[in-house]
């Protein structure tokens, strides 16, 4: 991508900012909302700066123009695609595979297919525009591709004449408007490395942007588990990235909660596959059926790792539970520090301390943090003791 398009998209739009001022700006962006909620008063460990050139996963749109493919990112605040060569904020895997994936986008959307648009009638159409998630898994490139129409059999020997002509794909998916993600190659099944554990990727579930932060989130939540031992339960757990590593203390037992069928599928094989014995999977919606008093009773610990719209009827829930029974720890991660502001102020203001809080910046050069915090009840505040870690991973 040339600086000028850099400027233009709307991924990073900090990139030409001073390096020092930027971190600053983070930190100060931070500060400012934990400033703003009620009754706060956190340690602020040291942020952990992830490098640039280091995400793993890329959502990108195509589209069929005059002079050929173009391939990228939408421009800030637009729907003007900016066509990408190479992304500086991806790893070297998957910017090496865009220019053969322009290459096959243009075959694929040069093949005709018939429609049908009544009993009797078919008409021709053309793919014209789409998108495609990548994902650099530890064993190769996993593509999924995203169109309005279902692949037709022209399509399915392009897809397999790409795949097997690139030893760096592992496999490719196709995903028509409405229907689930079809497979129509795998030469493996893509993996992911999570706490020394094989994990087998189904496609299209949500993954940390960056492994460098998936680990810095891994060390940091054990690090606020501290000694913290017993009955803990990993709330919007996804694929369990944090199941994982709680499992390995077999002191443990882990309640996984999620929504996504997909991510408690492939964490329930993952389970079965490394012999992990100490962990119960549910499939629930947390937004409409969070954990009731009742069942947050005796938990030892609260891992929450909500999308971005928050986690607040599960923290009103939490902060309803009698303080003599309810988990002693509640660590919070978040990709909006703006709903996390809000739950964090349900939960001090139902006798939670809100004790520690660490910026991760993986969303590198732009506008959003992760952030990781600790809440733990009231009379536990004082003995709460958390080692810092290095700045950057």
């Amino acid at each position: 991508m040339s600086e000028k398009t850099c400027e233009r998209c709307g991924g990073c739009p900090y990139r030409f900012m001073d390096e020092k001022l930027y971190r600053q700006k983070k930190e100060e962006n931070l500060k400012k909302i934990v400033a703003g909620i009620k009754n706060a008063s956190p340690e602020f460990d040291s942020p952990v700066f992830i490098a640039d050139g280091q995400r793993r996963r890329a959502d990108m749109e195509f589209s069929q123009q005059k002079g050929g493919i173009s391939l990228g990112f939408y421009e800030e605040k637009s729907h003007n695609l900016l066509d990408v060569e190479h992304c500086p904020m991806l790893r070297s895997e998957l910017n090496a595979v865009l220019p053969a994936l322009r290459a096959w986008l243009a075959e694929l959307c040069s093949i005709r297919v018939n429609m049908r648009i009544s009993r009797k009638k078919t008409t021709s159409a053309y793919i014209k525009k789409g998108s495609i998630k990548l994902l650099c898994a530890d064993n190769g490139i996993d593509i999924l591709l995203e169109t309005d129409i279902s692949p037709e059999l022209e399509h399915r020997l392009a897809i397999a004449d790409f795949a097997n002509s690139r030893a760096d794909i592992v496999r490719i998916s196709w995903r028509a408007k409405g229907l689930a993600p079809e497979t129509i190659v795998e030469k493996v099944a893509p993996e992911l490395h999570i706490a020394g554990y094989s994990v087998a990727v189904p496609q299209g579930v949500f993954l940390q942007a960056s492994k460098a932060a998936e680990r810095a989130m891994i060390e940091k939540v054990l690090a606020y588990m501290d000694n913290t031992a017993g009955k803990i339960t990993d709330l919007f757990c996804g694929l369990g990235t944090f199941t994982y590593p709680l499992a390995k203390n077999r002191q443990n037992e882990i309640l996984s909660a999620d929504s996504s069928a997909a991510s408690l599928e492939g964490l329930r094989k993952a389970l079965n596959r490394n012999q992990i014995q100490n962990v119960r999977v549910t499939n629930r919606n947390l937004f409409k059926e969070p954990l009731e008093e009742g069942e947050l009773a005796n938990f030892a610990a609260v891992v929450l790792d909500p999308p971005r719209a928050g986690a607040h009827e599960q923290c009103r829930r939490l902060a309803q539970t009698d303080s003599e029974r309810r988990p002693q720890k509640i660590i919070y991660v978040s990709c909006n520090p703006e709903t996390f502001a809000y739950d964090a102020g349900v939960l001090i203001k139902g006798g939670y301390a809100f004790a520690r809080i660490v910026l991760i910046d993986q969303f590198v050069y732009s506008e959003h943090s992760e952030i990781i915090a600790l809440f733990v009840n009231n009379s536990e505040k004082t003995v709460v003791t958390v080692q810092n870690k290095g700045a950057k991973i």
